[in-house]
């Protein structure tokens, strides 16, 4: 079984990625790349040491059109972050059990801190999403909660500096 970080070394970076996609699926993460997300700088300029998002996801899947799109704006405005990004079959074969997961669903975000040492985990949609009404998952994919992916990975960040 692969580490956390062999398998960092061995996922794609984010536009690689993106790059094989079908083409509505790259016109998606184009218009997500395109959506307003605020990035809040004083929240980012809190992050302190690096830490990596292994991400496992595809890019036939909706989901992880928009959230890995979120995820690359947040490691462009905070070069601290890093994303890598594996296959869903990488992830089945080198995580689930890891993890105690019946199934990965995706994108399945691992956040590990400098060593490479599990701090969280992000898991399919931000929890604004899991936990809000048909209106919310309705603009959830129109692209319209990509922050929340953000928010909801800072997060994970800050418990692990024990901000929060």
């Amino acid at each position: 079984m692969a580490s956390y970080s062999q398998l960092f070394a061995l996922g794609l970076p984010f536009d690689t990625f993106v790059a094989t996609g079908l083409p509505a699926e790259i016109a998606t993460v184009t218009q997500a790349r395109q959506a307003c997300l605020t990035l809040d700088e004083q929240r980012l300029a809190t992050v302190k040491g690096d830490y990596y998002l292994l991400a496992a996801g595809e890019m036939w899947c909706p989901d992880c059109q928009l959230n890995l799109t979120a995820l690359q704006a947040l490691s462009l405005a905070q070069p601290r972050v890093h994303l890598s990004i594996i296959s869903k079959s990488r992830a089945e074969h080198d995580l689930r059990e890891r993890l105690g997961l019946e199934k990965v669903s995706i994108p399945l975000v691992i956040v590990l801190d400098s060593n490479f040492e599990q701090v969280g985990l992000f898991v399919e949609r931000p929890r604004l999403v899991v936990e809000g009404d048909d209106q919310t998952l309705a603009a959830y994919k129109a692209g319209q909660h990509l922050q929340a992916t953000v928010d909801d990975v800072l997060a994970i960040i800050e418990t692990a500096q024990g901000r929060r």
